[in-house]
């Protein structure tokens, strides 16, 4: 083989290796309230701000329709019903202020399941520890409660839906959890604001979504994998070569 061929084909080879490593990311569940009168609760008391769920159909949770589920989009005819709850979903620091924003960390668990409280078929529920981040615009009217795995908390999802657990074991082992929970119709005044240190009590509506990434390996292994290719493929160049020298 010549080297020429056989650089090309090292090189060929690491280009397949690296897009073989291209990251990919799923929404797993995405989810809005199903009745406008129903309001997600934050009370703050003792320098600590807990965030509940509940509404006329449950005192432990809010009825919601999910329109995503496992990457597939769901028309209106076949949305799931579902029930949103929030457990022990409270703030862990003092809240901040910067630049016009309000932060604070939380910690806790949030499930959509078939039946109120948790019960019935688990479709998604996302357990996170402190680095959620519940973060606004001081006196405004919204605000969100994001986490991210990693690099600012750790996410871990449980299912029971199949469309789910084929969506995870898509990506391989060990993907990056993460989602996005908007609030809205914060009352304004005095909106998204600081009292005792911690994000004062409001009430609000929400809507989210849940999604998933697959792991990409360091550029270092990529890099290191390359190199043992080429290296590998050289030294059989030159043993190819060194009869025609002798």
């Amino acid at each position: 083989m010549k080297a020429a061929s056989i650089r090309s084909l090292a090189l060929a080879s690491l280009a397949s290796l690296a897009m073989a490593t291209s990251s990919s990311a799923i929404t797993i569940l995405q989810y809005g309230q199903t009745n406008p009168a129903d309001f997600k609760t934050a009370t703050a008391a003792g320098g600590v701000t807990t965030i509940t769920t509940s509404s006329a159909a449950s005192s432990t949770s809010v009825p919601v329709t999910i329109t995503n589920i496992g990457g597939i989009v769901l028309p209106p005819a076949l949305a799931i019903p579902a029930f949103e709850t929030f457990t022990n979903v409270m703030s862990t620091a003092a809240a901040t202020t910067s630049s016009g924003s309000i932060s604070q960390l939380f910690r806790g668990t949030i499930a959509y399941t078939s039946g109120a409280g948790g019960t019935g078929i688990n479709y998604l529920t996302a357990t996170f520890q402190p680095g959620a981040t519940l973060t606004g615009l001081a006196g405004g009217g919204s605000a969100s409660l994001i986490a991210s795995d990693p690099p600012t908390s750790n996410v871990v999802y449980t299912s029971s839906d199949a469309r789910v657990l084929a969506a995870l074991a898509s990506l391989g082992a060990n993907p990056l959890e993460n989602f996005s929970i908007s609030f809205s119709g914060i009352v304004q005044p005095p909106g998204f604001s600081i009292a005792g240190g911690t994000i004062a009590s409001f009430t609000a509506q929400n809507s989210g979504t849940f999604s998933a990434t697959s792991v990409v390996p360091e550029p270092s292994g990529i890099v290191m994998a390359g190199t043992a290719m080429l290296a590998g493929l050289g030294c059989f160049g030159w043993r190819r070569r060194q009869p025609s020298q002798a």
